[in-house]
């Protein structure tokens, strides 16, 4: 029996590890390509509002949240990676630069993704957001099966 509990606790402290690592890996990754963190490698041609740094914060700690309890039940796992991705993903977007994005040149033109795509970024930031929270709610859930 004190195997298994100490078992559970080292699990706990690995997933606890793991969590905050990737939610750091993702604000200082995200935050380095959006040029929300100040660098040399990436200049932002957007203005920056405050609920970009918000929506950057929102997604790296809910991404580090679901990646260190999707490790602790990774043997029972909740079927919401697709949610946590989808709002990982949509996060970037919702406090990326639009117009350095790309994808949305590509897709929508210069004026399209200024006259569409920018004005939405906080409502898809907000979705995103959403989507993590439920990713994380359901693996907690998860977690309570376990334990």
């Amino acid at each position: 029996m004190k195997r298994k509990h100490k078992y559970n606790k080292q699990l706990k402290t690995w997933s606890v590890l793991i969590g905050s690592m990737a939610a750091l890996s993702i604000l200082a990754a995200f935050g380095t390509i959006t040029a929300l963190v100040p660098n040399e490698l990436f200049v932002r041609m957007t203005p920056v509002y405050f609920y970009d740094y918000i929506f950057l914060i929102l997604t790296s700690v809910l991404t580090g949240a679901y990646a260190g309890l999707w490790y602790y039940t990774k043997k029972t796992q909740a079927k919401c990676n697709y949610a946590a991705a989808g709002g990982a993903l949509g996060g970037l977007f919702s406090f990326g630069c639009a117009i350095c994005n790309k994808l949305l040149i590509l897709l929508l033109g210069l004026s399209g993704v200024a006259a569409y795509f920018m004005p939405i970024q906080p409502v898809l930031g907000v979705i995103s957001i959403a989507l993590l929270a439920y990713a994380v709610y359901m693996q907690s859930k998860a977690v309570l099966r376990v334990r």
